[in-house]
């Protein structure tokens, strides 16, 4: 078993994505891995630790939070349809983030 020490500390990002068109979960999903792929590079996606918890919640590393908001920042496009993604609130507290 893990010492608490030993966790890594987690950030979870509220987010909304504005468009004119519908933009499901999964482009989401895609768009935002890609993206961190990119910017990123195979092992710093690694060490960002994204999960989508659901389709405007995403969970990282405490480290990287001031990055993977850049990185959704830079996303403009998801499959030819243009968005904007707007960060609401971060906390470490999930249930912050919910309300």
């Amino acid at each position: 078993m893990n010492k608490p020490s030993s966790r890594t500390k987690k950030r979870y990002i509220s987010f909304e994505v504005i468009s004119d068109e519908k933009v499901f979960k999964d482009e989401i999903k895609d768009s935002i891995y890609n993206k961190a792929l990119e910017f990123k590079g195979e092992a710093g996606l690694s060490e960002l630790g994204i999960q989508l918890v659901n389709e405007n919640i995403l969970r990282v590393d405490h480290n990287y939070k001031n990055e993977m908001i850049l990185i959704l920042s830079m996303i403009r496009k998801i499959n030819n349809k243009r968005v904007f993604f707007n960060t609401l609130k971060t906390s470490g507290n999930l249930s912050k983030v919910k309300n």
